[in-house]
């Protein structure tokens, strides 16, 4: 039987910037994937990255020519339902192709040390006589293969089949995704009809929670649109967006479907002999459902401790805990405000309300350059509260919808102090777990 370090369930993104980080600390890694190499990361063409996070995270950043590169934009632009009182902001963002990136991040991890054995499928995990993780079960090439490991880490997708294998009292969540726990993404890759509406940037209709974008044809353009419940569900929302939003003259060239994570990340991510990374562990950014550079945040956290453990031979829950203090206490707080936030909101205002908010600017500039982090202005703060006035006044926002505002900005405060409060060791968390199960059933889902 081999044995390794650490063995990384998947070879996507996730998977491959982990194995790449560990081995270069030393470490013997193995990354099994259950598809070809000519398959890994073809869910999508198309994602984005901020030009920011290269340097950030430590990836490269390929340029114009390069196969992994599509295209880039810096016009961020957010509008009301109408597409009257658009709002622009500034973000220099990178469009590049996700199976050749992924390629690219797996090649990067090869360099640096690690194995990946394309399919490879993960079957089960081997504990030993302590009943603690110790390797993994797979299939390759039809045949039964185990591998021992001191670490498995999953980062195999949304069907995160390792978290979801668990034993149920090994520390970890393990209930799978439901359909009202992800977006159902559809992506219309069109050719716009006339020169004069080729696209200098993205447009973002949050009501509606669809876009247009930039795609690798600087004639055409991708029409993306995110919705709960099922595809059927998101073709209706984009068949009454149609109605309303000025979409330019195209021609529909393919459609690509797919499903993101849309939940709260497992409060725990480590386990004896575990770690749970990517859309395995829920991973994605609350505004928009990426996950691809808010996992490998998650995993800067994490490395060190990671290392340490292995270095120790103290690969167990209680020596990682810190990863979850860490990650908890900083993207993950700022996630679950996020996510509290938009879920009030979202869930609470109409059409019109949405309309409102853009012509009177409630929703302004600076207040969307806040969600990237800039301070809010004084003057915008005292802009906004005299549109929820005059809005009240004239009956354009309804009570209930100002209250259903107090309440998740209210839910927004108390989940991310709670989300900064994670308890420092296991002692603690079973009370700190169910406090913030409570919020949680407040704030609700995404409708």
């Amino acid at each position: 039987m081999d044995q390794y370090d650490v063995v990384i369930v998947g070879a996507g993104s996730s998977g491959a910037y982990l194995a790449k980080r560990l081995a270069q600390r030393g470490h013997r890694v193995l990354v099994i994937e259950k598809l070809p190499k000519t398959k890994v990361g073809t869910k999508y063409d198309i994602f984005h990255i901020e030009q920011r996070e290269f340097a950030r995270l430590g990836i490269p950043r390929p340029v114009k020519g390069d196969a992994a590169w599509a295209f880039e934009f810096e016009k961020n632009y957010n509008a009301d339902p109408l597409t009257l009182y658009p709002k622009c902001q500034l973000n220099h963002v990178v469009g590049l192709h996700m199976h050749e990136y992924t390629l690219l991040l797996n090649a990067e991890a090869e360099a640096a040390g690690a194995k990946i054995l394309y399919s490879c499928a993960f079957e089960d995990f081997m504990y030993n006589e302590a009943g603690k993780i110790c390797g993994v079960v797979s299939r390759y090439r039809g045949r039964e293969k185990k591998i021992g490991a001191r670490l498995v880490a999953d980062c195999s997708g949304m069907a995160a089949v390792g978290r979801t294998r668990l034993p149920k009292d090994y520390g970890i969540e393990t209930a799978p995704l439901t359909d009202e726990d992800m977006f159902y993404v559809i992506l219309r890759y069109v050719t716009l009809l006339d020169p004069k509406d080729y696209l200098d940037g993205s447009t973002f209709w949050a009501y509606y929670k669809s876009w247009i974008a930039p795609c690798a044809d600087p004639h055409g353009a991708i029409i993306g649109l995110g919705a709960c419940h099922s595809f059927d569900y998101a073709e209706s929302v984009f068949a009454e967006m149609e109605k309303t939003v000025p979409l330019p003259p195209y021609r529909l060239e393919k459609i690509e479907k797919g499903r993101t994570p849309y939940t709260r990340s497992p409060y725990s991510m480590v386990a004896d002999g575990f770690f749970v990374s990517g859309d395995a562990g829920n991973l994605t950014k609350s505004v928009n459902g990426e996950g691809v550079t808010s996992s490998m945040v998650q995993m800067q956290l994490a490395v060190n401790t990671l290392d340490r453990a292995l270095k120790l031979n103290k690969v167990t829950r209680d020596y990682m805990w810190e990863i979850n203090r860490k990650y908890n206490a900083s993207q993950g707080a700022e996630f679950a405000m996020l996510r509290a936030l938009l879920v009030g909101v979202v869930n609470a205002a109409g059409f019109d309300e949405f309309q409102y908010a853009f012509e009177s600017g409630i929703i302004s500039d600076e207040l969307l350059n806040a969600m990237n982090g800039a301070p809010i202005p004084a003057k915008t703060i005292v802009a906004a509260l005299k549109g929820f006035v005059c809005g009240v006044a004239s009956k354009r926002l309804r009570i209930s919808t100002l209250k259903a505002a107090g309440a998740a900005l209210k839910n927004a405060v108390e989940i991310s102090s709670h989300y900064k409060r994670f308890p420092a060791s296991p002692a603690g968390f079973d009370a700190w777990a169910e406090k913030a199960d409570e919020i949680y059933n407040r704030i609700g889902k995404i409708r």
